[in-house]
């Protein structure tokens, strides 16, 4: 998944060099990529975001 983050992070890039009028696009695939790395953060910690408790 990490991976796919960075081909999308490098096709936005590669868009605002050789194409800058498909700047809303590589925009979009930017914030895609920021929500990708968020779901993955959380899917990674869910464990460690609240600890166990012993009741």
């Amino acid at each position: 998944m990490e991976f796919l983050n960075f081909l999308i992070i490098l096709c936005a890039g590669w868009l605002l060099w050789r194409r800058p009028e498909r700047e809303r696009l590589a925009f979009g695939l930017l914030v895609a990529s920021c929500l990708l790395m968020a779901l993955l953060f959380l899917i990674g910690t869910h464990t460690s975001l609240v600890p166990g408790l012993n009741l």
